[in-house]
């Protein structure tokens, strides 16, 4: 056998294995390229306007309707709770507020209360509360309808901050400012002269923070002259009597020209317990029977509503139409991206 090789490698083999392989240009895999980073983006925006989309809905149509739903379903719980009258600890602070709403100012009620129900336990986990209880539990309650610092408002309108166990707080806000006109309650001292009915006569007394005056000449009428916290003369009694405990002035005409005299500044002929009433503190200006009355859960009196439960009522046809129309909007969304991506396909091809 002789030394020779089965082949042999020319200098051209050897120069090709060095040099790298240079592949054909190819448009089509270039335009891929450029086109994959369009794709994404699109669809990073396809999903970025869904999100918000479904926020939207979410927010103006499936998160008011269980809010609402809860409300409904609290108010017509309450519908078989008992009555009571709050306990005379109970603190109530009403007041109205001018607040942005929109693009205007306007007035709405606010409260915060701290309620106080006396209660006594009369069967296992059953309660009956009444403020004239001896030897009661006390259960404190906060509730408050307050305006929110939030600056925020997906639907405009007023913000409120709600405290509580009622769902919503605020939709007792009318009545318990109905209740405070109703007995005359007032959180601030009387803006005086104020009238003060006595069921005896016809006419009221009027009662005055300032002093009353006899007509000091003898030609003069037989009667009081009665000012104004400002020294402004408001007008003339026929029988005006002081009270020394609270320096108040009760005036009236119920007893006709025949009873004025001088000397009735000395007489008692007001109602009794008409004193105690302007000595009294605002919480407890007002009897047990006057005293705001609220519903509350028997197995768990903290639990209370204020209020007529069956005034509270939902309308979920409302949510629905609008609950078809966001989801119709979103499916006609979903359709129309796809054309739009296949478009914007064949005007790059």
């Amino acid at each position: 056998m002789n030394n020779e090789v089965f082949w042999e490698t020319s200098e051209d083999d050897l120069v090709a294995k060095d040099e790298p392989k240079i592949e054909p240009f190819s448009s089509e895999k270039s335009e891929q390229s450029v086109i994959e980073p369009e794709h994404t983006f699109t669809a990073g925006k396809v999903v970025l306007i869904l999100i918000i989309a479904s926020w939207l809905l979410w927010s103006s149509v499936i998160g008011p309707l269980i809010d609402d739903t809860q409300i409904n379903d609290y108010a017509s719980e309450a519908m078989s709770w008992p009555s009571t009258a709050v306990h005379s600890d109970s603190i109530l602070e009403l007041w109205s507020e001018d607040i942005s709403c929109g693009d205007d100012f306007c007035s709405e009620r606010f409260f915060s209360a701290e309620l106080v129900l006396n209660c006594a336990l009369v069967e296992n986990e059953v309660y009956t509360c009444n403020p004239e209880i001896e030897n009661g539990t006390l259960f404190g309650v906060e509730l408050a309808c307050e305006p929110s610092d939030s600056s925020f408002n997906l639907g405009g309108g007023i913000h409120y901050k709600k405290l509580g166990p009622m769902p919503d707080p605020c939709v007792a806000t009318d009545f318990i400012f109905e209740w405070k006109m109703e007995i005359g309650w007032d959180d601030e001292s009387p803006d005086f002269p104020v009238q003060y009915s006595d069921p005896r006569y016809d006419e009221p007394w009027e009662v005055y923070d300032t002093e009353c005056m006899w007509q000091s000449e003898p030609d003069d009428e037989p009667y009081w002259n009665c000012y104004y916290a400002d020294g402004e003369y408001d007008t003339w009694w026929y029988h005006c009597e002081f009270s020394t405990n609270t320096s108040l002035w009760f005036c009236t005409d119920a007893f006709g020209m025949e009873a004025s005299s001088e000397d009735n500044h000395n007489a008692t002929e007001r109602p009794n317990g008409s004193d105690d009433e302007f000595l009294a503190s605002p919480e407890d200006a007002y009897s047990y029977e006057d005293a705001l009355e609220v519903r509350y859960d028997p197995s768990d009196p903290t639990r209370i509503y204020i209020g007529d439960p069956g005034a509270v009522s939902i309308n979920p046809s409302v949510y629905l139409g609008i609950a078809i129309v966001g989801i119709a909007m979103l499916v006609g969304l979903v359709r129309f991206i796809p054309f739009v991506t296949g478009r914007s396909r064949i005007e790059k091809d």
